[in-house]
């Protein structure tokens, strides 16, 4: 059990790294790409500066093709622009599909942790209820062997009592037998000595 638990938790940990290592090559893509098209959009500005401040008409004023070039400069700037925004979209909405997908991940890593755990409390939960059913089966054993064993004291105890009784019988008998052996005895060495006198 511990052993899965570990290996789950070195592969999450894989996983999760692998994912932020990969998250972090795409962020600084990203950054990359960002700051290419922000030094390409600098370097258009500078160049529709420069191209503002010439005068080359005859009367020191912008010419036709001044006029133009800025043109083309101010279009490329736009689109530069347009790029730029349509990265910082795309960033965005990589960092929020990356978000939802980390999100979506840690809920059925969480889901699947509850049913680990749930399975687990329920294999305990069963395992406690096959040890108090063998306990009360124990216990149960246990008092049917006191109640033997209490059956088996009766008896002996009664059989003691039968014993007793008839060795205490026993024992009246013998004071009794010899008793009147005794008795007998004396009855007749008595009339012996009676009968020995009147012949005297």
């Amino acid at each position: 059990m511990k052993n899965r638990l570990l290996i789950m938790a070195v592969f999450c940990l894989s996983v999760l790294g692998a994912q932020a290592q990969q998250q972090e090559q795409l962020k600084q893509q990203e950054e990359d790409n960002l700051t290419e098209i922000m030094s390409e959009r600098e370097q258009l500005i500078m160049e529709y500066q420069y191209l503002n401040q010439q005068n080359s008409n005859f009367w020191g004023k912008k010419s036709k093709q001044d006029l133009m070039s800025i043109i083309e400069t101010l279009k490329k700037i736009i689109n530069k622009d347009t790029e730029l925004v349509a990265a910082v979209k795309e960033a965005t909405i990589k960092r929020v599909a990356a978000s939802t997908v980390d999100q979506q991940r840690a809920v059925k890593i969480t889901v699947e942790d509850k049913r680990n755990i749930d399975a687990q409390i329920n294999d305990l939960k069963g395992q406690i209820k096959t040890l108090q059913t063998n306990s009360k089966k124990r216990e149960r054993i246990i008092k049917d062997l006191e109640a033997e064993l209490k059956g088996a004291d009766d008896i002996r105890y009664g059989k003691d009592k039968v014993i007793s009784v008839l060795a205490v019988v026993s024992f009246i008998l013998l004071l009794y037998a010899v008793f009147l052996q005794v008795r007998l005895n004396n009855s007749k060495v008595a009339p012996k000595k009676k009968v020995v006198r009147k012949k005297a």
